[in-house]
């Protein structure tokens, strides 16, 4: 029987990693030919070029173009080395810089590409050197797509929770303090979302629903910006509620945390003699 080794060169099968080459790169002629023959000649020779071309020569030209926001060209020589050479250094770094180039894109389909391409890299590389610029830069994504206090908050909360994970994976990071000061503002968003949902109610006099938000409010920002006028407006709220305890606990913690509030002024007259006596005397001086 003739063994393996004798067979001529033409009949032997091709490697693994040769057929994964051609497989990416035999795509791109025939994604060409759809728009024409002009298009089909530019795959055609950007195949050749592929696979004559080292691949830190592809990466530097990739990187190259999208960083004069030429993203399809730049991004057709990262894909190939992403692609093909995955579990090599320049693989990771051009699979790092493709997510980068959406991000850059910043268009609201290229953003959610960008989430989806960084969290593949963290997935994929966990104990990469730069898994906590991806996912800081995950958090980036959905920070940049969160809306307006009064619309939906879910990328608010991812945005939120991503900034978290950094402090707390890699506290040492580079990107830790920036980090630390994103969660505060998507922190505050998120807040003021449901300090206007728990007005909301107020205006409709609806006072157990607002008294809700507002407990919600205090238990789970503790650190909002905003937080004297929610402990005058909660208290308002739970007066409404029959609460008077209530109330006056909340507006005696205005007083502590809050001594110069112009807002000591505007507790209802019939309770502020009630206020603890340097709760009182704080209402005074905030006269």
């Amino acid at each position: 029987m003739t063994r393996p080794e004798s067979l001529p060169v033409s009949s032997r099968r091709p490697a693994p990693r040769l057929l994964r080459l051609l497989a990416a790169v035999l795509a791109l002629p025939l994604l060409g030919a759809v728009g024409g023959c002009k298009s089909g000649d530019a795959a055609t020779r950007l195949t050749r070029e592929l696979l004559s071309m080292p691949k830190e020569e592809a990466y530097a030209r990739g990187d190259a173009l999208v960083s004069k926001r030429k993203w399809q060209q730049g991004r057709q020589y990262l894909r190939f080395v992403s692609e093909n050479y995955a579990n090599d250094p320049i693989g990771k770094q051009a699979a790092l810089r493709l997510a980068d180039s959406f991000y850059e894109e910043k268009t609201a389909l290229a953003l959610l590409e960008a989430q989806a391409r960084y969290r593949d890299f963290r997935n994929r590389y966990p104990s990469h050197p730069k898994a906590d610029y991806a996912l800081f830069r995950l958090a980036q994504c959905a920070d940049r797509q969160a809306e307006h206090p009064e619309r939906d908050q879910t990328n608010t909360r991812t945005a939120a929770s991503s900034y978290r994970e950094v402090l707390q994976a890699y506290p040492d990071s580079p990107y830790s303090l920036e980090a630390r000061a994103r969660l505060k503002a998507m922190r505050n968003l998120l807040a003021e979302h449901e300090f206007r949902v728990a007005h909301f109610y107020v205006n409709r006099r609806l006072w157990k629903a607002a008294g809700l938000r507002f407990t919600g409010l205090l238990r789970a920002y503790p650190d909002y910006d905003k937080m004297e006028r929610t402990l005058f407006e909660a208290g308002l709220v739970e007066l409404k509620l029959g609460r008077e305890e209530d109330a006056l606990a909340l507006w005696n913690r205005l007083a502590q945390d809050h001594p110069k509030s112009a807002l000591l002024r505007k507790i209802p007259k019939s309770h502020r003699g009630m206020l603890a006596p340097k709760t009182a005397e704080a209402e005074r001086a905030g006269g």
